[in-house]
């Protein structure tokens, strides 16, 4: 299974042979033992790169599957030895940030020592997708409805604002339309329109795309970008929070009416609500209650 890893990331045999630690040929014999064992070619030769077949793409992802529960297997376990009984997994989306992680772990800690909270940063793009597969134990996600297959729980509904340096020709508006947003640079994580979120609201509400995207992939860098007037952008509330406390950028919202999303907890529905995974949510949930930004509205359970 390593190997099949190392040479599906390398694509070539010298490479994944140097990640594992063996001779080119050592590598070989062992890639024509797997296809002896398995009586079937596993790769075939691309424009000099290994490319897996069917076959090995099936055990490929089996391979990626049962490596990584070992791994998480091999961490719980070590947790164990220093008085860790229980580990939660986290997955954030790319739209959220993580300002009111420190307090909700000395919360959560205080009240159960024996219980890790682990944050698995590499699935912000589908936490769903790693709910489901069981690489995290609970997703903060947001946008217009929860996705459809999980248990949710709504934490509050928040406020998607434009964002824009200071001294922006905006800024001062209290509020600002769709041709205002689309006439210039609008600097958004990726190409690929978040759900209910402003491309639904506001772009293809009113039929119009911004003059110009700048991908920047992570919220440090969207911020980076905008504070230094690349261009503007749409994010909530909630996750711009640290970085108007930083200064140098100002908001304001889109459209009179405004535009808003709600954040959801999901886990998977045969979650127990006493399960370890259950008492961080009402960790997180109580927290937003006691300290949600201004321009929040609390969710009703």
């Amino acid at each position: 299974m390593q190997m099949m890893v190392a040479i599906a990331d390398a694509g070539s045999v010298a490479e994944a042979a140097q990640t594992l630690g063996l001779t080119q040929s050592a590598l070989s014999h062992r890639i024509k033992e797997a296809e002896r064992l398995l009586n079937t070619e596993l790769f075939y030769r691309k424009h000099k790169k290994l490319a897996p077949t069917s076959a090995g793409k099936r055990l490929l992802h089996s391979s990626r599957l049962v490596l990584g529960e070992i791994e998480r297997a091999e961490q719980d376990i070590n947790k164990l030895s220093v008085g860790i009984e229980h580990v939660v997994r986290l997955g954030n989306e790319s739209y959220g940030g993580y300002h009111w992680l420190p307090a909700c772990l000395t919360a959560f800690s205080r009240d159960y020592p024996s219980i890790s909270v682990e944050i698995i940063p590499d699935v912000s793009l589908d936490p769903c997708t790693a709910l489901r597969s069981g690489r995290i134990d609970l997703a903060l996600v947001s946008g217009g409805h929860p996705p459809e297959g999980f248990a949710h729980r709504l934490l509050f509904r928040d406020e998607l604002r434009l964002v824009m340096p200071e001294g922006h020709a905006l800024a001062g508006k209290p509020w600002v339309d769709a041709a205002e947003v689309a006439a210039g640079t609008y600097v958004t994580y990726h190409t690929t329109p978040g759900k209910g979120r402003e491309y639904e609201q506001l772009f293809s509400r009113y039929r119009m795309l911004p003059v110009r995207v700048l991908r920047a992939g992570v919220t440090e860098a969207v911020i980076a970008l905008v504070r230094e007037g690349f261009g503007l952008t749409i994010m909530p509330s909630w996750t711009l929070q640290p970085y108007l406390a930083q200064g140098g950028l100002t908001t304001a919202r889109v459209t009179e009416e405004g535009l808003y999303i709600d954040w959801h907890l999901l886990s998977r529905k045969d979650e127990r609500a006493d399960s370890p995974t259950g008492k961080f949510s009402d960790c997180l949930a109580g927290l937003y209650q006691g300290s949600g930004p201004a321009t929040t509205q609390p969710a009703t359970q």
